[in-house]
């Protein structure tokens, strides 16, 4: 072993271009255990079957015993006429005590059901016992007793169902020789990420029971488990199947590890960026309110020129003050002399209007004294205008025309003025309401400039904030240069483990796989496929076929040729492993329900047939199955070998 070790570990290091020390580092430090040698085989049988307890909620409630002793190798059946009458849950009882751990089969209600359980086993002539005790909680016990008539040995105790499974799972893995599997699950995420499972005892030992699930070609685990060509390569007794899943595991999460860091990395650049773009915009910022900050002696000339600006805008100021009350009075005064002459005028006008009307009366007599008027003066009056009353000279319409012109013309005159007048005192106004607001100006810039007197500090400030920033700047910018991930070679190396494992692997493997794949063809005829020509059992656990002339898949024939062929392959390793003397598989099978699968009458019987032939030509095999009570089961399996239930009732 030591120098296949040794050409092991140099074939690694000249794959990956590494001396060996590099390579036992790895190995190391990944828990890879080179396995090269071919184990040795371990043949196991049940002795006897018991449990006991009390059902409840059912028809047949309360306590029951179920005891089955005298058991050997060869074919054992247990029969119902009808189904859900405790066929499976024996079985699954079984499963329970050597897997240390209930499957999700064992119907929670059958479980609470059984308070003790005891099952004897013989493994290479030395009879174990495993005792559980779960009416109030998980206890028990495994122990080995050397001969019949020596003292039991106990091997471990458990006092839960935690340590059940350890204890289970411990015992068998070190009595075949086997070692849990490492496969590699995918994450849901986006990210591609994943972990290493480690599938230990409850799943190898998915290899002894065929239930009715059909869905891959040995044990019970989805094939999304990826254990399906592990499990064939252990029960074939291929060397190096442990190191390649542990190997191959080792490598999907460094993989994963290296992809993950090379994301975070890139992440990281991405925010580096973004915070480098952040802290130049904060930086941009505080400079230019540094600029913004005026020393005290550029402050003191702005505010001496503010000042001067000041005075003189004051003294333009009340210079425009003094102008507006000009106007002001200036508009007043047009204005009243407009108002007198719109008043002289109105006067002439309303005068010449009664002027017009008494100048057409003709009085007679005094309008006082009733004095009759003299003729003479009538006369006069028409001579030289007159008045025959008064005697004052009577003014004619054109006389009152000129007046009316002189007196529209004084109007025209004064309007001219009093808009003048106006506009002169706006103009004014607008003029000195600048300069008011010039003043204002002046005087708000004048006290912010003035405190900002002695700012001193708030420079100080802004240039501790600005060399902050630029601390900040130089750190986002700095590139250790580690942005690519490093790579210590351990990726590498691991790959030559994988590579030169396989590939050992590979060797043997396909040298069994032939063999397998023929006797996998004589099994599945045997069991009544007659039209299948011929098998090929891959290293992946896929299984072609060619049926009918025509090439096919385990998953896409019927569940019941699945049934026959998931019988055969296991059949043809254990005979292929008992040929050449290295096979895991301990000879313990138990098959639930076959005829529930589809399986005619006829197939079930060759079945049947092909089993008990089979247990005759490997008599180190032991098969038990479950099915309902049929004729066929009643030809090849003895009275003495079944357990059967009658006209309804149960079996425990």
């Amino acid at each position: 072993m030591a120098k296949d070790n040794m050409e092991w570990l140099e074939a690694i290091a000249s794959r990956a271009k590494v001396d060996t020390n590099r390579v036992e580092s790895v190995l190391t430090v990944r828990h890879i255990v080179p396995t090269p040698v071919l184990p040795a085989p371990r043949r196991m049988k049940l002795l006897s079957i018991s449990f006991s307890g009390a059902k409840q909620g059912v028809k047949d409630a309360g306590p029951y015993t179920f005891e089955w002793n005298d058991l050997s190798n060869g074919l054992w059946g247990m029969m119902t006429d009808r189904n859900l009458r405790g066929k499976s849950s024996i079985l699954e009882v079984v499963r329970w005590l050597i897997r240390g751990k209930p499957s999700s089969n064992l119907q929670d209600d059958v479980k609470a059901w059984v308070h003790n359980a005891c099952l004897r086993f013989d493994l290479d002539g030395l009879v174990h016992e495993v005792q559980l005790d779960c009416q109030n909680g998980i206890g028990g016990m495994l122990s080995r007793r050397p001969s019949p008539t020596a003292e039991a040995t106990v091997l471990a105790s458990f006092s839960s169902e935690k340590q059940f499974e350890m204890v289970m799972s411990d015992f068998f893995l070190h009595a075949f020789s086997m070692e849990a599997l490492a496969t590699w699950r995918e994450s849901d995420s986006d990210e591609k990420t994943g972990q290493a499972v480690i599938h230990g005892w409850p799943a190898l030992s998915g290899a002894m029971f065929i239930g009715t699930n059909y869905d891959v070609v040995l044990g019970d685990l989805p094939a999304t488990s990826g254990t399906q060509a592990r499990l064939m390569q252990m029960y074939l007794g291929v060397p190096w199947v442990s190191t390649l899943a542990s190997a191959s595991a080792a490598l999907k999460l460094v993989e994963s590890s290296h992809d993950l860091e090379t994301r975070r990395r890139s992440r990281g650049a991405r925010a580096r960026q973004a915070r480098v773009k952040e802290i130049e915009a904060q930086l941009a910022e505080k400079r230019a309110a540094l600029s913004a900050q005026p020393s005290d002696e550029e402050i003191q000339a702005e505010l001496s020129e503010l000042s001067r600006r000041y005075s003189e805008t004051k003294r333009r100021e009340k210079a425009m003050q003094e102008r507006l009350d000009r106007e002001t009075l200036a508009e007043q005064q047009a204005s009243a002399a407009y108002l007198e002459d719109r008043r002289e005028l109105q006067a002439c006008k309303d005068s010449m209007a009664a002027g017009s009307i008494f100048r057409l009366l003709d009085p007679t007599c005094c309008p006082r004294c009733d004095h009759e008027i003299d003729p003479d003066r009538k006369k006069k009056e028409a001579l030289n205008h007159s008045c025959s009353v008064c005697g004052e000279s009577i003014s004619s319409s054109e006389d009152a025309d000129g007046l009316k012109q002189e007196l529209e013309a004084s109007v025209k005159a004064s309007k001219a003025a009093f808009d003048k007048a106006e506009k002169n005192r706006r103009q004014a106004e607008e003029n000195l309401m600048v300069l008011q607001a010039d003043l204002e100006t002046v005087q708000t810039k004048s006290e912010a400039l003035t405190k900002q007197l002695g700012s001193f500090e708030a420079r100080r400030l802004l240039s501790n904030e600005i060399a902050m920033l630029e601390g900040r700047l130089e750190e986002a910018n700095f590139d250790s240069g580690t942005d690519d991930v490093a790579d210590d070679g351990e990726p590498t190396v691991l790959k030559a483990i994988v590579g030169e494992t396989e590939a050992r692997l590979k060797t043997v493997r396909d040298e069994f796989l032939e063999e397998v794949s023929t006797s996998l063809l004589h099994f599945a005829q045997r069991f009544g496929m007659h039209s299948l020509s011929k098998v090929q059992l891959r290293g992946n656990a896929n299984l072609l076929l060619e049926k009918g002339g025509a090439h096919t898949s385990f998953s896409k024939v019927t569940k019941g040729e699945r049934l026959r062929l998931k019988v055969a392959t296991v059949l043809a390793m254990i005979q292929v492993g008992e040929r050449r003397g290295v096979g895991r598989h301990p000879g313990l099978i138990m098959i639930d329900s076959p005829a529930a699968q589809e399986v005619a009458p006829e197939d079930l019987r060759e079945l049947l047939s092909g089993l008990k032939t089979v247990c005759e030509e490997l008599p180190h095999l032991q098969i038990f199955v479950a099915g309902m009570a049929s004729k066929a089961m009643s030809d090849h399996i003895p009275s003495s070998r079944r357990r059967e239930a009658a006209n309804g009732d149960y079996l425990w």
